[in-house]
């Protein structure tokens, strides 16, 4: 199920998981998807599609557009979900970077590929991020702004959908914490950072996505970012008697106690990037402190 040459391995893999597209009415949404990865013209970029084993006709319905698109290739084998399948897909490519493309979202602009790959060909970062175009129902677009390492202590720095990550980096970290359903992306963000790697900002907008509403419990999310902080600040003093209900808080107020950070800024093994995000927490904390009329 492989229309890609294999003569030279291309710069960029874009990865995209799928599973029951059909059954699910989401054909519109992959067919915009592969859409945009035509209009591209990236001759550095090839499009892996990993599939979920689709057993609705979903395989079927990919290998028929992908007939049409020389550096697509298709693979269906079971996976355990979502981050299984992106992780399942990075094995199979053959680019130095990967960026994930959902399978109803697009990319933000025709030349954002080629773009991504002229600054990742001079200064070969270990990831590069871009920012975030939310278009809604009424025709409306807005540019997400909130983007920094420095908030990676407190939430998701950038879009899962917006980083050109380096394969091997990916590999090196072992890729997706599938024990985590809904913060896997945030996780390996945060170990990355945590690790040392230097990253880089582009000003353009690298994903769309087509804003749908609310789309799961905020309450599961904020449960799954404080199972990766239960793993991450594993072993400090400060967070002994800290429980799962206690990062879940921290998780909806936004901002993490005075006495955690301090101790992270304190740890000789913690590296500058996350000590600089710990200096930013704690600013917020101690301003929120002093906000009474706040209710987080």
């Amino acid at each position: 199920m492989s229309n890609s040459a294999e003569a030279s391995s291309p710069l960029i893999s874009v990865v995209t998981a799928t599973y029951d597209l059909l059954s699910q009415g989401r054909q519109a949404g992959f067919e915009r998807a592969m859409a945009c990865m035509a209009r591209q013209n990236c001759a550095e970029a090839e499009h892996i599609i990993q599939d979920g084993a689709s057993t609705d006709g979903t395989v079927a319905f990919v290998q028929e557009l992908i007939n049409q698109a020389p550096n697509a290739r298709l693979i269906s084998e079971p996976d355990t979900g979502l981050y299984d399948a992106m992780n399942k897909g990075v094995a199979a490519a053959r680019g130095e970077y990967v960026l994930f493309l959902n399978s109803d979202d697009a990319l933000a602009s025709d030349d954002v590929l080629n773009m991504a790959a002229d600054r990742l060909r001079a200064t070969r970062p270990a990831f590069l991020y871009g920012s975030t175009v939310q278009k809604f129902q009424s025709g409306e677009t807005r540019k997400e702004k909130r983007m920094s390492v420095t908030a990676i202590l407190q939430r998701m720095p950038f879009c899962h959908n917006s980083v050109f990550l380096r394969r091997d980096v990916f590999l090196a970290l072992g890729g997706h914490d599938t024990n985590f359903r809904i913060a896997a992306d945030y996780d390996l963000m945060l170990r990355l950072i945590a690790s040392g790697y230097q990253g880089e900002r582009m000003d353009d907008a690298v994903s769309l996505f087509w804003d749908r509403g609310v789309t799961q419990d905020d309450a599961e999310t904020g449960l799954d970012y404080a199972r990766v902080w239960l793993k991450f600040y594993d072993g400090f003093k400060s967070a002994r008697n800290l429980t799962l209900e206690d990062f879940a808080e921290f998780y909806r107020r936004g901002h993490m106690p005075a006495r955690l950070l301090l101790e992270l800024l304190r740890r000789p093994d913690t590296p500058e990037p996350i000590k600089i995000a710990a200096r930013h927490c704690l600013a917020k904390t101690l301003r929120r402190s002093l906000q009474v009329w706040r209710k987080y």
